[in-house]
Parts: structure tokens; C-alpha cells; sequence
């Protein structure tokens, strides 16, 4: 049984990431009820295993590591396989310090979608790359904060993305042709005096 300061201390350090960790669930979760299953079973392990936490800073990181691991556990449980592509890596640490900061034909594209359309595109990708582009443009965490999340390589946080960043662009494509279209010719009309 734990004493009444340990209960304190992760009530103080969890408290602040609930909602925030319940929009990820919510997210990636199929129905509410979903979401808030695998949320309080995320909070469930984190007290049991709350003796693990060495970096109390990087509490949120700790907890979406394990909503991550709570949300394979239940497609595994449900025998739903994870669709995995095959992706190359990199070490290329050049990559994450200098980021471009102009909007590129992706985000431009988003802006001219639905948050329903997004999301509905967003659901409809395999799920590890529904992983990282949530955690990388909804949750706006870092390559590296990510690649702990998920216990990966940052090359392959990277090349995730980008392909994730690929597949979704093409659903939000098909499912409203004339939203891009604006868009295109923009970009298009640019590079047609090359």
C-alpha cells in the first residue's frame, strides 16, 4: 500500500496531462468509450508503476508512452493487427534543428479541411502512422520526445511522418477534390516557369 505523500506526489504530477492525455485517446479511439477506457487504464499503470518515473519533468512524455502501449495492447487484445509499412531510417540529426517554419502544401491543405475531415482521414491510416501524426502535428511534440513515446528510432519518427503526412494528404484528396484544387493551381502557377 502506498503512503498518503505518494498518492500527493502523483495526483500532482498527473493531474495537469488528464484532459490533455484523454484528447490523444479520443484521437486515436474509434468511440468515446474507447477513448476513456484506455485513458483510465493509462492512469491505472501509471500509479502502479509511478515508482518508474525518474524524470518528473517529462511526466506527460511517461504517460503517453503508456497510453501507447495500452491502446497496442487492446488491438492486440481484440486480434486486430498493426499495419506496418516498411520505412528506412536516418540518423540525420540536422534534420530536427533546423525546421522549416513555412507552411508547405500539407499544411495548406489542412487548413482548407474540416477538423471532421481530418480526422476521418486521420482514422483511416494504419495505425502507426496514425501514431505519429498525432503526437507530431496535433500534439506538436518533438522527433525526439516521440521516438521515446513509441520507442523508436528518430530517423524512423521521421520517415513516418513524412509517409503518414503522404497517405493522409491523398484521403483528403479523394474525399474533397475541389478543396485542393485551389490550392494546386497556387503552387503549380509558381513552378511553371521552371
Amino acid at each position: 500500500m502506498r503512503s498518503t505523500g505518494s498518492r500527493q506526489k502523483f495526483d500532482t504530477l498527473v493531474r495537469p496531462w488528464r484532459y490533455r492525455l484523454y484528447g490523444v485517446a479520443q484521437r486515436q479511439a474509434p468511440s468515446q468509450e474507447m477513448a476513456e477506457d484506455w485513458t483510465q487504464e493509462t492512469l491505472l499503470r501509471a500509479w502502479r508503476d509511478f515508482d518508474q518515473l525518474d524524470d518528473h519533468v517529462a511526466a506527460y512524455a511517461w504517460l503517453l508512452r503508456i497510453l501507447n502501449r495500452v491502446v497496442a495492447d487492446d488491438y492486440r487484445r481484440d486480434g486486430r493487427r498493426q499495419q506496418l509499412a516498411p520505412v528506412l531510417t536516418t540518423g540525420d540529426a540536422v534534420l530536427n534543428e533546423y525546421p522549416c517554419s513555412a507552411p508547405g502544401p500539407f499544411d495548406q491543405l489542412l487548413k482548407n479541411q474540416s477538423d471532421a475531415q481530418v480526422m476521418a482521414a486521420v482514422h483511416a491510416l494504419p495505425d502507426s502512422f496514425q501514431q505519429v501524426i498525432l503526437l507530431r502535428d496535433f500534439e506538436e511534440l518533438s522527433y525526439q520526445d516521440i521516438a521515446q513515446i513509441l520507442d523508436l528510432a528518430p530517423g524512423t519518427v521521421m520517415s513516418r511522418l513524412s509517409r503518414a503526412r503522404r497517405l493522409l494528404v491523398k484521403r483528403l484528396i479523394k474525399a474533397s477534390p475541389r478543396s485542393l484544387a485551389a490550392s494546386h493551381t497556387k503552387y503549380t502557377s509558381v513552378n511553371s516557369h521552371e
